[in-house]
C-alpha cells in the first residue's frame, strides 16, 4: 500500500505575534520599563546590603575608621552614631540618597540608560561626601569606601532576567 505523500500546514500567526512581542520588549520604552522595574530594585538592594555589611564583593570590606575619627566621634556627645560603626554614616544622608534614590531611567536610540541612584547631587556636601566614599580624598587623608559599583555577578543577573522577561515566563523573585 502506498503511502500518502505528506502535507505540511504552518500557521506564522504565533510565530509573528512572538516576534512583534519580543520587538516590543527589546524597543527602548520596553528596555526602559525593564530596566526601571528590574534592574532598578535589584541595585537598590544591593546597595542597601552594602551599607549593612560596610561593603561587599563588588567594593571590597570598608576600611575601618581611623583612630582620630573614632576619638573624635567619641569626644562628641552630639555625635549620632558610635565611635567606629557604622562606617559611611554620620548624618544618614548618603545611605539615604544612594539607598532610597529612584532609580532614573530613560529610553535612548540603543535600548535605554539607567543612572542609578537617580539624578546626581549638583553641588555641596552630599557630592563631596559621595565624591569622598567612591575616590577616597587626599586632605584630610581618607581611603576610599565605594558605596556605588557593579561586576560580574550582577551582569548575570541582569541577563538572566533579561532572558525570562523577553521568554514572557516567570521572572523568579530574588
Amino acid at each position: 500500500m502506498p503511502v500518502p505523500p505528506l502535507r505540511y500546514e504552518i500557521d506564522f500567526a504565533d510565530t509573528l505575534a512572538d516576534l512583534t512581542r519580543v520587538e516590543e520588549l527589546l524597543s527602548p520604552v520596553g528596555m526602559a520599563y525593564f530596566m526601571t522595574t528590574e534592574v532598578g530594585p535589584y541595585l537598590r538592594e544591593r546597595a542597601k546590603y552594602r551599607f549593612e555589611a560596610e561593603g561587599d564583593d563588588v567594593s571590597g570590606q570598608w576600611a575601618p575608621l581611623s583612630p582620630v575619627t573614632q576619638s573624635i566621634r567619641e569626644s562628641n556627645p552630639d555625635w549620632p552614631v558610635g565611635p567606629s560603626h557604622p562606617i559611611n554614616k554620620r548624618t544618614g544622608e548618603l545611605e539615604y540618597y544612594v539607598t532610597q534614590s529612584t532609580p532614573e531611567t530613560f529610553p535612548t536610540t540603543l535600548g535605554a540608560t539607567t543612572r542609578y541612584p537617580g539624578r546626581a547631587p549638583s553641588g555641596g556636601e552630599l557630592k563631596s561626601k559621595m565624591e569622598t566614599a567612591q575616590r577616597g580624598r587626599a586632605q584630610p587623608k581618607t581611603v576610599p569606601r565605594p558605596v556605588l559599583g557593579v561586576n560580574e555577578t550582577d551582569l548575570l543577573f541582569v541577563m538572566t532576567r533579561l532572558t525570562f522577561w523577553l521568554g514572557g515566563g516567570v521572572v523568579p523573585t530574588v
